[in-house]
C-alpha cells in the first residue's frame, strides 16, 4: 500500500465484471480521494473487487496496468510461482464456476463483499506446473481464435452499416415522415385478471424484444396499444437514440404502452421493407437526437409531431424496393454471423469447464 499525497497524481484502474479484465480510469490527484492509502499494481499480480468478485470482477494485472493504483476495495495478491503458472491463473479467473464459488450466500447479495480470506480459502483445480502450462497454452490458442472470430464479425457488421449509409445518404429525394406514416393505434383496456405479452424496443435500430408476460393487476397502465405486423413503432423516451422499428410478424398482437406510438405505412408512398431498414439507419437516429423535449438527455421525449416532421430519404417506390432488396441480403448475412458469434462465444465457458475438469 502507498500513502496518498495531496499533490500526487494517481492513475486509477478498475475491473470489468464477467472476466473481461481491467480498465484504465482517469488519473486523480491525491486531494480528490478520501482514501489515505492505495495499492500500486505490478504486472503479474492478481487484483479483485470485493464488491463484484462473485460476478467475475477479478484479473491478473498485465503490463499496461503496471504502476497504476486501486483503492482498498480492490485487494491485491501475488502469485506463488512455485505452485501456480500465471497464464493458468489468468484463465482460471475467467471461469464462471470460480465466480459461483465466490458468490455470497443469503439475501442482499449485491451488498455483500468477497473478502481476501474468502478468495484464498476457495478451492480450485491446481495440477502440477507442467500440466498448468499445457492447459494454459491450449486455452491461449483457443481463446485467441475465438477473439479473432469476434473481431472479424464486428468488422463485418461495421461494413454492413457503412454499406447502408452509402445507399441512404446520397438520396436526394428527402421527404418528412408524415408523408409515409399515419398514426394508427389499437388500444385495449387492461383487465386485472388477464395476462399481457409485452414488448420493448432496443436502441440503435436493433428492433423489438419480448418482455415478460405481465398480469393486468400488476401494471399501472389502464390501456395497452396492440402491435400489428408492418406498423412503424418507436419509443417516445428513447427515440432520440434509435429505439424505432417496423413490427415483424412474430410481434403481431403483442402489447406496448402509450409511450410507444404506432403508425401505418402508406403503401402508395413507402415500401415496408425499405422502412424496416430505414428504422435501423444511424442517419435517422442522428436526425432524432435534437428532436427531444424536456430537460436532460434521459428525460427527453420525441413526440409524434417532431417524429413526423423529420425528413428522411424517400425515393420512388421502385428505387426503395431495389435498395431494400440489397440491404435485406446484407441483413440476412449479418444475422447469420450474429448467430455464429453467439455460438462461438458459448465455447468460452465450455472450454474453461473442460480445462479445469481435466478434459482438455
Amino acid at each position: 500500500m502507498t500513502d496518498v499525497q495531496p499533490g500526487g497524481i494517481y492513475p486509477i484502474t478498475g475491473i470489468y465484471s464477467f472476466g473481461r479484465g481491467l480498465i484504465k480510469r482517469p488519473a486523480i490527484q491525491g486531494n480528490e480521494t478520501s482514501y489515505q492509502r492505495m495499492a500500486r499494481l505490478r504486472a503479474g499480480q492478481i487484483v479483485m473487487s470485493k464488491l463484484n468478485a462473485w460476478e467475475g470482477a477479478l484479473a491478473v494485472v498485465d503490463e499496461p496496468f503496471g504502476d497504476t493504483y486501486v483503492s482498498p476495495e480492490y485487494p491485491v495478491f501475488s502469485i506463488n510461482s512455485e505452485n501456480a503458472h500465471v497464464g493458468y491463473v489468468e484463465h482460471l479467473l475467467t471461469w464462471p464456476e470460480l465466480w459461483s464459488r465466490l458468490t455470497p450466500r443469503g439475501s442482499m447479495v449485491r451488498r455483500k463483499r468477497t473478502t481476501p480470506s474468502t478468495l484464498l480459502a476457495t478451492e480450485v483445480p491446481l495440477p502440477d506446473l507442467a500440466e498448468q502450462r499445457r492447459v494454459a497454452d491450449k486455452l491461449d490458442a483457443a481463446m485467441s481464435r475465438i477473439t479473432q472470430f469476434a473481431t472479424l464479425r464486428e468488422y463485418s457488421s461495421q461494413l454492413a452499416d457503412q454499406y447502408m449509409d452509402s445507399l441512404f445518404r446520397p438520396i436526394e429525394d428527402q421527404l418528412s415522415l408524415s408523408v409515409a406514416l399515419r398514426p394508427s393505434s389499437d388500444f385495449v383496456d387492461v383487465e386485472p385478471d388477464d395476462n399481457y405479452q409485452t414488448a420493448g424496443i432496443l436502441n440503435r435500430g436493433r428492433g423489438l424484444f419480448h418482455r415478460p408476460v405481465i398480469s393486468g393487476s400488476d401494471t399501472k397502465y389502464p390501456r395497452y396499444n396492440r402491435l400489428h405486423t408492418g406498423q412503424f413503432v418507436y419509443s417516445k423516451l428513447f427515440g432520440w437514440e434509435g429505439s424505432l422499428a417496423v413490427v415483424p410478424a412474430e410481434f403481431e398482437g403483442i402489447h406496448v404502452s402509450h409511450e410507444f406510438p404506432t403508425f401505418d405505412i402508406d403503401p402508395s408512398v413507402a415500401d415496408v421493407e425499405y422502412m424496416t431498414h430505414l428504422a435501423r439507419w444511424s442517419g435517422l437516429h442522428d436526425a432524432l437526437k435534437d428532436k427531444g423535449t424536456g430537460m436532460g438527455s434521459r428525460r427527453q421525449r420525441v413526440n409524434v409531431d417532431r417524429l413526423l416532421a423529420t425528413t428522411v430519404p424517400l425515393p420512388s417506390l421502385p428505387e426503395q424496393r431495389r435498395i431494400a432488396r440489397q440491404l435485406s441480403v446484407v441483413r440476412r448475412t449479418t444475422e447469420a454471423g450474429a448467430e455464429q458469434t453467439a455460438q462461438v462465444a458459448a465455447l468460452r465457458p465450455a472450454l474453461l469447464n473442460a480445462a479445469f475438469s481435466g478434459q482438455l
